[in-house]
């Protein structure tokens, strides 16, 4: 039973399985060799959906803005502000969110404890602050979207 293109339950190795992806996200993520966010996106994606064109809409990443920016301050050692931020949300995700959707996230993630601030001339750069706090709550959101994104797979092949 396919839970999407490439993704089946069984244990194949040309294709990613769902079982794959649960058992990545319960040994706590992956490689360590953290890539550009735009390269990632996309070796995720030819890995999930091979020879097919997929792109998040801007509203699922809208929807899912605290986790993405934990992973891009996580994943970056440069442009943490929120400019690059959103510079990088439209190179790698499509989308352009104003400031006045990037900067409030930015300061509930700070005042949750998962980010911190360091002044600069004329700007705040973002860094993780508590890795355990960030990397639980990005995998939650995570296993959401896959348990979402299985169960949504297995009723689109039965209509």
């Amino acid at each position: 039973m396919a839970f999407a293109p490439g993704i089946d339950r069984e244990d194949k190795e040309s294709s990613v399985t769902v079982e794959m992806l649960y058992r990545e996200l319960s040994s706590g993520g992956g490689s360590g060799d953290i890539e550009s966010p735009t390269d990632l996106l996309g070796d995720v994606s030819d890995a999930l959906f091979p020879g097919e064109a997929v792109e998040l809409d801007e509203s699922v990443v809208k929807g899912n803005l605290d986790a993405v920016l934990l992973a891009l301050v996580a994943t970056q050692d440069h442009n943490t502000h929120g400019k690059g931020l959103m510079e990088t949300l439209a190179t790698a995700f499509g989308a352009e969110f104003s400031p006045g959707t990037v900067y409030p996230s930015l300061h509930d993630l700070e005042e949750d404890g998962c980010l911190e601030t360091r002044e600069l001339v004329r700007t705040k750069e973002y860094a993780v602050d508590d890795a355990d706090l960030s990397r639980e709550r990005v995998a939650a959101a995570a296993r959401q979207h896959l348990l979402l994104g299985a169960f949504l797979q297995e009723v689109a092949g039965d209509l």
